[in-house]
C-alpha cells in the first residue's frame, strides 16, 4: 500500500502568494498580466500540482490568459491534462482526486452529497477524470470564479469519456485494499462476534451515520470503505484534544480528533456491522511514533486499519500486518 502526503494548508496559498510577488504582476488591460490572473495561475499551481509555480511556465500561462489565447477551462484543461498531474493522480487516493477538482474549479472542498456523486461516477462510468473535468469546467461555480479573477471563462471543451484513464489504479486501490479473499468474508460474517467494547450510545451514532449515508443497496464493504473516505475527507486533526463525549462522537458529529478517536470511531463502525475488531496502541514508523490504531482476523490472517484524517499521512484499510511489520509495532 502506497503512503502518501496530501498538500492542503494555508502555507501553501502563502507561498503561492509570495511566488506571485516574486516573479512580478501577472497582466492589465493594456496587454500585461494582472493580479487577478497571477493568482488565478498560482492557485492552478499549488491547488492541482500541489507545488510552487516555475518561473517560466507562471509567465507563459499569464501572458496566454492576458492575451485571450486561451480562457479559463483551456487552462484548467493544460494543468489537469498535464502528464505531471496524470502521475499525481494515478498515485492518489479517489478523494484526494476528487478534492483536487472541488479545491481548483470550485475554491472549497467538496461536500459530502457531491463527493460521494463524484466517487460513484468515476467508479460506474469510465474511471477517467474526463467525467470529473466535463462536470467541473461547465460549473457555474468555476464561470464565477473566473470571472472574479478577471479571466475569461470561455466556450465548453468537449473531452471524451475515457481520457485520461485512471482504471489501472482503481483496479490497484480495490485489490490492495480489500482483495478478493477479504471481499468474501465481507460479504458472509453472520457467525462474528464483535470483540471491542462499545456502549449503546455509540451504535446509535452509527445507525445515525448510517440512516444518513449508506445506500440499501451498498454491501458492508462498500459502507465501510465509503466511512473511511468520510473521515478522511470530513474530520480534522485535534491539535489541543478533540471535541466529543466518545470516539463516535468526536468523529462522526463534531468531525474532529486524533489517531485514537478517527480510528476508533472506524472500528466501533466495523463493530455496529458485526465485525470482530481491536485496538491495537504502539508505534509507527522509523521514529517510533507514538499511535493508535485498528486490526482485524481473517481467516488466519491480521488485517491492520489504519484510517487518517485529512491532515495525517495514513490511510491503511486491510492491509497485511505482517507486510508492516516494520513499520507497526505494538
Amino acid at each position: 500500500m502506497k503512503r502518501k502526503t496530501f498538500i492542503r494548508s494555508i502555507s501553501v496559498m502563502l507561498l503561492a502568494a509570495m511566488t506571485v510577488l516574486i516573479i512580478g504582476p501577472a497582466v492589465r488591460a493594456d496587454g500585461e498580466p494582472s493580479d487577478g490572473i497571477g493568482r488565478f495561475v498560482s492557485a492552478l499551481y499549488s491547488e492541482c500540482l500541489g507545488r510552487d509555480p516555475d518561473p517560466t511556465g507562471y509567465n507563459e500561462w499569464c501572458q496566454k490568459l492576458a492575451s485571450g489565447q486561451i480562457t479559463g477551462k483551456q487552462a484548467a484543461y493544460g494543468f489537469f491534462f498535464s502528464d505531471e498531474f496524470l502521475n499525481i493522480t494515478l498515485n492518489s487516493y479517489p478523494d484526494e482526486t476528487i478534492d483536487r477538482f472541488y479545491r481548483v474549479f470550485l475554491d472549497r472542498p467538496a461536500d459530502i452529497d457531491g463527493f460521494y456523486y463524484w466517487y460513484d461516477r468515476l467508479y460506474q462510468v469510465d474511471g477517467s477524470i474526463a467525467e470529473l473535468f466535463n462536470g467541473f469546467a461547465d460549473s457555474e461555480e468555476f464561470r464565477n470564479k473566473c470571472l472574479s479573477f478577471g479571466v475569461n471563462p470561455g466556450d465548453h471543451i468537449d473531452v471524451p469519456y475515457g481520457f485520461g484513464k485512471t482504471e489501472a489504479y482503481f483496479r490497484l486501490y480495490w485489490e490492495d485494499a480489500f482483495g478478493p479473499e477479504v471481499t468474501s468474508f465481507f460479504e458472509n460474517h453472520t457467525d462474528r462476534t464483535p470483540r471491542s467494547t462499545y456502549s449503546a450510545s455509540d451504535y446509535a451514532i452509527c445507525q445515525q451515520f448510517a440512516d444518513r449515508y449508506f445506500r440499501p443497496e451498498w454491501t458492508d464493504l462498500q459502507k465501510l470503505e465509503f466511512t473511511a473516505l468520510w473521515i478522511r475527507v470530513n474530520v480534522h486533526y485535534a491539535s489541543n484534544g478533540a471535541i466529543g463525549s466518545s470516539y463516535t462522537d468526536a468523529i462522526f458529529n463534531h468531525r474532529n480528533g486524533q489517531c485514537i478517536q478517527y480510528n476508533g470511531a472506524m472500528l466501533a463502525m466495523m463493530s455496529y456491522l458485526g465485525y470482530d475488531v481491536r485496538m491495537v496502541h504502539g508505534h509507527i514508523g522509523p521514529r517510533h511514533n507514538n499511535h493508535y490504531w485498528g486490526e482485524i482476523d481473517v481467516n488466519d490472517v491480521t488485517y491492520i486499519i489504519d484510517t487518517g484524517c485529512i491532515e495525517d499521512n495514513n490511510l491503511h484499510f486491510m492491509v497485511n500486518a505482517a507486510e508492516w511489520a516494520d513499520y507497526y509495532t505494538p
